[in-house]
C-alpha cells in the first residue's frame, strides 16, 4: 500500500523534505487501500492491527446548489478567519482559499492539534511544508471562500 500511495501522492518530490514524502506515502497509501475491494469484508472482520485512514468526502454532484449559487466564492477577511479558531469552530486559510475544517480535524491522519493549532490564520506555509497543493481538491465541500485581499 505504501508504493500505491508514492504513486498517487507523488515519489519523494520536489519540494519535500526527507520524511515528509514518507508521511505522504503512508497516507496516500492508506486512503488507496480503501478502496480495495477485499472479498466484501465487513469493518468487524478487519483484523485489529489494521488501522485506515479516514477518507475526506468527495463533493457530491447530486447535491443541490443553494439558491443564488454557491457561497464558495464569497471573500472572506483574515479577520473573520480568526473567529474560527477553536477546535469546535476551525476554519483555515490556504493557498488563498478558506476551509472550514471542523469535522475533518479529529480524522486527520497526524492528529488534531496539527490542525487546530491552525485555526484562524493563514495556514499556507505549514500546509505546503507536508502536503501537495492537489490535496486541497479533496476539500471543495468545505471550502466556506477565498481569503479577501
Amino acid at each position: 500500500l505504501l508504493a500505491a500511495g508514492e504513486v498517487s501522492g507523488g515519489v519523494h518530490g520536489h519540494n519535500r523534505l526527507g520524511g515528509n514524502s514518507l508521511l505522504e506515502c503512508t497516507v496516500y497509501g492508506r486512503i488507496v487501500g480503501q478502496g480495495i475491494p477485499v472479498a466484501n469484508r465487513t469493518r468487524a472482520e478487519v483484523p485489529s492491527t489494521v488501522v485506515a485512514a479516514p477518507v475526506a468526502k468527495a463533493p457530491n454532484s447530486e447535491t443541490p446548489e443553494p439558491a443564488g449559487g454557491s457561497d464558495r466564492e464569497r471573500p472572506v477577511t483574515l479577520e473573520e478567519v480568526a473567529l474560527h479558531n477553536t477546535e469546535e469552530d476551525c476554519w483555515v486559510a490556504i493557498h488563498g482559499k478558506v476551509y472550514d475544517l471542523t469535522d475533518f480535524a479529529p480524522e486527520h491522519p497526524p492528529g488534531t492539534r496539527s490542525i487546530t493549532n491552525l485555526g484562524g490564520t493563514d495556514g499556507t506555509a505549514a500546509f505546503h511544508a507536508v502536503h501537495n497543493r492537489g490535496l486541497l481538491d479533496d476539500f471543495d465541500d468545505v471550502q466556506v471562500g477565498v481569503l479577501a485581499s
